[in-house]
């Protein structure tokens, strides 16, 4: 992971008294391999739809390879997760690590990636986008954010054995919300109403150019919802025009939000100002 110094912000401060320190293991700073501009045209969060594949890498001296596709990715391990050390943090795909969104790091897999994890032991699941790299810890074959890890229960025991199944972006989008999301974000959402005037919006994609950001908007106020925006960003990878709700007055509005937007099969992340 990159070292660039981030500002934690409140609400952070607060879960970082009541959450034990994590069983992460360090994970540095990865090249990334440079992706043509005219391969992507849509951008979730700084972290492209097509990015890294097939090159190779080297931590501590060992050479990984990263895969040309997830498709039919299925696997055993053990599984830890990395937490406030990490908050605030640049990932290897260029989104900033946020401990309460449901993510992975992975070594091998294209970023992004998403996941079924399952908890061998409880039979527990949950789905994750894996946007990272790591762990760099011998038999340890995924490191998963506190929500992720806390979803399947190995918040206490710091590892657990895992199954990962690799399933589409859109399988994701239609599930994440109220199969493992919600009761995540209403804490993170609560925490931020009450610690700080921070301003609740949900970014909903990322574009490299506006027309495709405008085309994004009029899809999602044909859904009937206002307070929809384009926020233009200058990013390392570029300018962006994303796509963003809000502000989110409660969780009741976030939960009338989310339902309505299912059905566009998006990549929602929750993000303040």
């Amino acid at each position: 992971m990159n070292s660039r110094n981030k500002k934690i912000s409140k609400y952070t401060l607060l879960i970082i008294i009541i959450v034990l320190t994590s069983n992460c293991s360090y994970v540095p700073n990865v090249a990334n391999k440079q992706t043509k501009s005219s391969q992507i045209s849509v951008l979730q969060n700084d972290c492209t739809i097509e990015r890294e594949k097939g090159y190779v890498y080297k931590v501590s001296g060992k050479r990984y390879k990263v895969l040309r596709s997830a498709r039919g990715y299925k696997k055993k391990g053990v599984a830890s997760w990395y937490g406030p050390n990490f908050n605030g943090k640049s990932t290897a795909c260029g989104e900033t690590y946020d401990m309460f969104e449901y993510t992975a790091a992975h070594k091998t897999l294209p970023l992004p990636s998403y996941l079924r994890v399952k908890n061998l032991q409880n039979g527990a699941s949950v789905i994750v986008k894996v946007n990272d790299r790591g762990p760099f810890k011998d038999n340890r074959i995924i490191d998963l954010s506190y929500a992720a890890a806390k979803g399947i229960g190995m918040i206490d025991d710091g590892t657990a054995f895992v199954e990962l199944t690799n399933i589409t972006r859109q399988e994701a989008a239609r599930s994440m919300y109220y199969e493992n999301k919600s009761s995540i974000a209403k804490e993170k959402i609560t925490a931020i109403t009450q610690l700080s005037n921070d301003n609740i919006y949900l970014q909903i994609g990322a574009f490299k150019t506006k027309s495709n950001a405008r085309k994004l908007k009029k899809r999602v106020e044909e859904k009937d919802i206002d307070n929809v925006y384009i926020k233009k960003a200058w990013t390392k990878i570029g300018t962006l025009y994303r796509v963003r709700i809000g502000p989110i007055g409660d969780i009741e509005r976030y939960d009338e939000i989310i339902k309505l937007l299912i059905s566009l099969s998006l990549d929602i992340t929750l993000v303040t100002n």
